[in-house]
């Protein structure tokens, strides 16, 4: 995968956000998640995909890597589920990778690998779009580890 070099940086206390392109033909976008996300940063990882990706970023998969994801709360949930719609809506997927600490315990809580798929890796995620086997089946997924 080749990484695009832009990203939104604000002040130390703010997430990060990172979009890279797969280099594969017909590959997913895959957004870097850093930080915190909650009541008040998550509107900006709409805002953030709009800018880089288009206002149709609904049109492509969408894979978010949120392993340097340290807390998120109910509404990044409800942001994941709506986003989520959004994507099957338009016959694609959104996919979750790497989550651990806090993050990997708030989606086992809330059941939300039944809602969408989380994988350990960016590769295993991006194979499973790749494959062509069309809707991905959510992996089996467990509450402890990384």
């Amino acid at each position: 995968m080749r990484r695009v070099a832009e990203q939104h940086e604000s002040a130390v206390t703010e997430p990060m956000l990172r979009v890279s392109a797969a280099s594969a033909v017909g590959g997913p976008s895959i957004l870097e998640l850093e930080g915190e996300f909650d009541l008040d940063t998550v509107p900006e990882i709409d805002r953030f995909l709009r800018r880089n990706l288009g206002p149709l970023y609904h049109q492509d998969h969408l894979v978010i890597d949120l392993a340097r994801t340290t807390f998120v709360d109910s509404s990044f949930i409800a942001f994941l589920v709506q986003l989520a719609a959004a994507q099957r809506a338009k016959r694609r997927e959104l996919l979750l990778v790497r989550p651990c600490g806090q993050v990997r315990r708030v989606f086992a809580i809330v059941g939300l690998p039944n809602v969408v798929p989380v994988f350990d890796t960016t590769e295993a995620a991006v194979d499973s779009l790749l494959s062509g086997r069309g809707v991905v089946i959510p992996p089996a997924f467990r509450a402890a580890g990384a």
